[in-house]
């Protein structure tokens, strides 16, 4: 799909990374340039099983080939400048002191001269203006500043972080959609552009409905203004494990009926006469107005049944319902395993290993799943003979502690 395409990656962690690896997917061929300890995420832990290298490295930097620098990363610049002229694209997180030593220019619109068709993303925690422009920021910051963190926890005990990279993840997956529109555009115009993200500004777009709901909505109501200790986020207790289940919906001017006969099957008939209640069992069920008042109204007859068996019942009368799974159970779902998202690799040692594969399925391509990550500064001396670096250059960056080997490697 993107065969031919080269992209220098010189972002660390998990934002950058991502792009980097689903443009691997798609047949790109992803350089890795690295500071001289290698991507801070290669440290990061757990160990993938059967490797001695992070399980989140390995996640996002299967497939692509490692640069490293040295301790004077400036001395370096002839081979960067020879990589940046090949390539198509350039994913960077990294401050504006450090591009410019390497002749980046990192506040112009043309960061690279010598290349006016190179697409650049250029990641930061807050963006290039304003008065955080300049500031260190992280995941848990921007969670923080875009108001996630009032979706977990409780009234009255200090909020809590999403146990997902969210703001990361997604920066990852907007700057895709822009290096693909602008390439896309390049085809047109031939030249190339430069692109800002950043986290705050994900998490915010990612939280438009919400948004929306809580800017002088008409009522204080509904799924998108509530927050954690909406029952529906917490789930609905039964014998064993918590579901989540709902009924109402547009069908018609009352919307389905099922929850009137869901009621009578599970004992709470009881429910019909109280005028909280509507005949579609949409104020008292999912994002209902009411559910707070009757959560342990629910729960009491819902003891009486295991997940499973009150979903069934459930979607029986037309309800949506679902039970509370652990990761691993989703993976290893009946769905899951319909959608062929889990797919087996062998890493560098021989070992399997378990990955996801790319999300989408195409009628006619398909993306690479690669389970071998290049150790730290594997591909220096290959990379820069591409690049028309002669040995006798290199070397010299070598020397000038511009440019690192792979351990061991000569």
């Amino acid at each position: 799909m993107l065969n031919g395409i080269k992209v220098l990656e010189f972002s660390e962690g998990v934002a950058g990374p991502t792009t980097g690896l689903h443009l691997r997917e798609l047949g790109a061929d992803i350089i890795k340039l690295e500071p001289v300890d290698g991507d801070w995420l290669r440290s990061a832990a757990p160990v993938q099983q059967g490797d001695s290298v992070s399980a989140a490295f390995f996640a996002l930097n299967r497939g692509k080939r490692s640069v490293a620098l040295g301790v004077k990363p400036q001395a370096a610049k002839p081979l960067v400048q020879a990589l940046l002229k090949r390539a198509d694209i350039l994913i960077t997180d990294r401050p504006v002191e450090e591009l410019n030593a390497l002749g980046i220019a990192a506040d112009s619109d043309l960061p690279v001269p010598s290349n006016p068709r190179l697409i650049t993303a250029s990641i930061t925690p807050w963006g290039r203006r304003g008065p955080f422009a300049h500031k260190k920021g992280s995941e848990l910051s921007a969670q923080a500043m875009a108001g996630y963190t009032r979706y977990l926890g409780y009234h009255g005990e200090p909020p809590r972080r999403l146990g997902a990279d969210v703001a990361s993840v997604g920066t990852g997956m907007f700057a895709l959609q822009a290096v693909l529109a602008a390439l896309y555009a390049r085809n047109r115009t031939n030249r190339g552009q430069r692109v800002d993200l950043s986290l705050l500004n994900s998490l915010l777009s990612m939280k438009s409905i919400h948004m929306a709901a809580q800017s002088d909505p008409d009522a204080y109501e509904g799924p998108r203004v509530g927050g954690a200790n909406h029952t529906p986020e917490r789930g609905w207790k039964t014998a064993d494990r918590p579901i989540y289940f709902g009924f109402g919906g547009s069908v018609g001017a009352e919307g389905r009926q099922g929850w009137v006969d869901f009621v009578k099957e599970v004992g709470l008939e009881k429910l019909l006469d109280d005028p909280r209640c509507d005949k579609a069992g949409r104020k008292t069920t999912g994002h209902g107005l009411y559910t707070h008042d009757f959560r342990e109204i629910y729960e009491e007859a819902f003891k009486r049944y295991g997940a499973e068996e009150l979903c069934a019942i459930i979607k029986k009368h037309r309800g949506n319902a679902a039970t509370y799974i652990r990761a691993d159970e989703t993976l290893a779902h009946p769905q899951s395993v319909a959608l062929d998202i889990v797919r087996t690799v062998t890493d560098r040692n021989g070992n399997a290993a378990k990955v996801r594969a790319y999300p989408a399925h195409f009628s006619s391509l398909k993306p690479k799943v690669e389970g071998v990550v290049p150790r730290l500064g594997e591909h220096t001396r290959a990379v820069a003979s591409e690049a028309g670096i002669t040995g006798a250059e290199l070397d010299a960056m070598i020397k000038g502690d511009g440019i690192s080997l792979e351990v061991g490697a000569k």
